[in-house]
């Protein structure tokens, strides 16, 4: 093994040692030496790597959502305000924004398909903490990482609702995000509630829901049917 991949292999399960360390003890209970011993690494190399538990901490956070879903990325670009037949456009960008969104949370929570799954569910742990108590050094992270996702439905409300003002689609924004948040967070919790928990099998039908919510949400309950919902 080089010693460049030797490095890459170290870093890596330094990274993925914190997130379970951090999702156990939290940022003041953890220790640089309690990731080390997980990662069966040496406690200089946190410093060589990362400058420190701060340091650790945040690239942690980032590894852990840059190894996720880039399905935003290659949805088609909502249409600009005006130009011909905006307002169906924006419809069907819709329609695919919520449908992804919960697609990727149902198929990648709690998997393993881009984590190993204890390290998976400690980032899960963590980014739900973060939502909750950010810590000020991540808080730009934070932002950037979710600024694409919030640009992208903003850009379609403009469209449905052009009559609305900024604060007025930012609250349609957070109304919207927030039901398929709770898909996200509360899978136990939507189990126990419901006598069973939902699975991909449940996708589409889950999907219309939330889509025909969403549009009488904004005022356009006749919007679905020109969606087929």
């Amino acid at each position: 093994m080089s010693h460049v991949s030797s490095e890459s292999d170290t870093r890596r399960r330094l990274l993925e040692a914190a997130l379970v360390v951090f999702a156990e003890k939290g940022f003041d209970g953890a220790g640089i030496r309690d990731i080390a011993e997980r990662a069966k690494a040496n406690s200089a190399m946190v410093q060589y790597h990362f400058k420190g538990k701060e340091g650790i901490y945040l690239e942690a956070m980032r590894f852990a959502f840059e190894q996720g879903p880039k399905w935003i990325h290659t949805l088609p670009a909502p249409p600009k305000p005006g130009t011909p037949g905006a307002k169906k456009k924006a419809l069907a960008c819709f329609k695919d924004y919520l449908h992804n969104f919960l697609r990727e949370f149902m198929e990648c929570h709690g998997t393993g398909k881009y984590l190993p799954i204890e390290v998976d569910r400690a980032a899960n742990v963590l980014w739900s903490r973060e939502m909750q108590f950010p810590r000020p050094s991540i808080e730009t992270f934070i932002l950037e990482s979710l600024r694409p996702f919030y640009q992208y439905l903003n850009a379609c409300l403009i469209n449905l609702r052009p009559d609305l003002d900024a604060e007025s689609l930012f609250r349609m924004g957070m109304s919207i995000h927030a039901q398929l948040i709770w898909m996200h967070n509360y899978v136990d919790l939507t189990r126990l509630l419901r006598g069973s928990a939902y699975s991909v099998e449940d996708l589409d039908s889950l999907s219309e829901h939330f889509i025909h919510f969403s549009l009488g949400g904004l005022g356009l309950p006749e919007a679905s049917k020109s969606l087929g919902v």
